[in-house]
Order: structure tokens, then C-alpha cells, then sequence
């Protein structure tokens, strides 16, 4: 886990930075005006540039990030870093041990960066987060859960523990929709499976959304996934061979479930951009 916030800041120049983090973890290298243009038109939040720009050098100064001339990238070597945290937290938690990392993670609204080497690692670990979130989200908090993504593969891979999840979700308390991007029988499907469970979902076609991400909003925490090209080739791929999941080859779905890939998970915890999201999205729900 590695620390970003700064003692004594601001609440603007701590969003600033949240926010500056998760687009560059999506693009870069990147301005700062760049960066304050799709604050403003992308998340919809308020913040000065020099708001931003405060940000920038704080994380500049502590090597999360390299200057190019006027653009700005996360640094190569602070992820080197990170990811020797991320491994010895891999190591924990394949060896079946109650992973204590969590709570320590998200303390103090502070980043939480995860990488995972195939997709059931990925949710096995990310459902084991969204569990402890449930279990931990403050009374002041959004007791909702919201998701936005093309592909819904954690049903084809990993179907009894998913089933599991959003049924607890619901019976939390939680208000619960998801928003599928692509009309195709399989997201036809997951439609289906998630109203069984008394969740709201909807399908919507967006060809300007990153097909190359999910996002989830629970509470006052932000979950961004970020899939490799390759990945999203062969989830491309199956989502538009097969109508039914009975169709799909055994073969196919362990080769999706085991690929060697790299997969990123971002989290953070901050309410208004959490809020900004959640109502960007639900409005789609219209």
C-alpha cells in the first residue's frame, strides 16, 4: 500500500489527487489542463486548476509520478514499488489466509492499487473486497452498489460465488443496478440473472464508453478495473460467437478464466466523487 495522501491537505487538493491518480492509471501522459478539462467534463466535479496542479506536484514530489516536458505519466519505478506490496498481499491470500490488508488499505481514504496475473484471481479477490466493503460501509455512506461494464465474464467463470455475492448485496440492503454497455445474448442473460436476484439492470449501447474498464461505486468507495487488449479480444470474441452460455466449450471458459494477462485494480475512497459517479450513471437508469 502505498501512502498518497498529504498531511494537512486540503479537501480539494485530496480529490484533486484521487482523481489526477485515476485518469492517468486510464491514459497518459497528460497536461494539466488536460487533466482539468476531463475533471470537469467527464467526472462533472468542481475543481480549480490550481487545485490540480497543487495535486500534480504533491504526487510529482513523492515519485508517483514523471514529468515529459508539460505532461505528466505514473512512474514506472513507483509501480515496481508497488507491486512488490501487491505480491507479498498475493502471496497471503493464495495460501488461504484471512487477508488483514484491507482494513489497513482503506483507511484514511488512501489508494488501494492491486494487480492480479489472470481473471479469477482478479475476482476471487475482488469479491472478497466488495464483501468486506459491504461488511464495513459507515451509516453515512450510500448503501448502494453500482456497476457499469461491458462484459459481465464473472458469471461464464466464477458463477456459484457470483450468485452468492449479489444475493447478499440485496439482502444487505443494498440498492443495486448495473449498467450493461452492448446488446448481445449473453449480456441478455446476465439481464436476466441479475433481475432473478432483484437487482436492477439495464442494456445500453455506448460506442464512446472504454470497453477496456469496469467500474463499481459502493458506498463512498471507487473500484476501477483495467483489462490488457488482449483480454478484451478474447471476451470480444466469446461475447460474439456464442448466444447461450451452455454453448460455450469447457476449454473456452478455463482459457478465459487462467489467461496469463495483466489486470489492474484501483480503489479509493472518496464521497463526492463517488457521488458524482453513482449519479452520472444511475441517470442512465431514466
Amino acid at each position: 500500500m502505498i501512502e498518497l495522501s498529504i498531511p494537512q491537505a486540503g479537501e480539494e487538493t485530496k480529490q484533486a489527487k484521487d482523481l489526477v491518480f485515476s485518469i492517468l492509471s486510464e491514459r497518459q501522459p497528460l497536461s494539466v489542463i488536460q487533466l482539468s478539462n476531463i475533471i470537469k467534463g467527464q467526472y462533472n466535479v468542481s475543481l480549480t486548476y490550481h487545485a490540480v496542479m497543487k495535486a500534480v506536484d504533491s504526487l510529482l514530489s513523492k515519485g508517483v509520478l514523471l514529468k515529459e516536458q508539460k505532461k505528466y505519466r505514473i512512474s514506472k519505478e513507483w509501480l515496481v514499488s508497488l507491486k512488490t506490496t501487491v505480491d507479498r498481499l498475493l502471496t497471503t491470500y493464495d495460501k488461504k489466509k484471512e487477508v488483514r490488508t484491507f482494513s489497513a488499505d482503506m483507511a484514511n481514504e488512501q489508494y488501494a492499487a492491486y494487480t492480479f496475473n489472470n481473471l479469477i484471481d482478479c475476482d476471487n479477490f475482488w469479491d472478497d473486497l466488495l464483501f468486506y466493503l459491504t461488511k464495513h460501509i459507515k451509516n453515512e455512506e450510500h448503501h448502494s452498489f453500482t456497476v457499469h461494464s461491458h462484459y459481465n465474464w464473472w458469471f461464464l467463470i466464477n458463477f456459484g460465488q457470483e450468485t452468492k455475492l449479489h444475493t447478499h448485496l440485496v439482502e444487505k440492503g443494498f440498492d443495486t443496478h448495473f449498467l450493461i454497455i452492448g446488446n448481445n445474448d449473453l449480456n441478455q442473460w446476465a439481464k436476466k440473472l441479475y433481475e432473478s436476484m432483484k437487482v436492477t439492470a439495464k442494456i445500453i449501447e455506448d460506442k464512446h464508453v472504454d470497453e477496456t474498464m469496469t467500474l463499481n461505486i459502493i458506498g463512498d468507495t471507487v473500484i476501477q478495473a483495467k483489462y490488457p487488449p488482449d483480454l478484451i479480444k478474447m471476451l470480444r470474441r466469446i461475447y460474439n460467437n456464442y448466444k447461450k452460455t451452455q454453448d460455450i466449450p469447457l476449454k473456452v471458459i478455463t482459457e478465459l478464466a487462467n489467461k496469463p494477462c495483466e489486470i489492474k485494480l484501483v480503489v479509493f475512497k472518496n464521497r463526492e466523487i463517488a457521488n458524482s459517479l453513482r449519479e452520472k450513471y444511475r441517470k442512465k437508469f431514466k
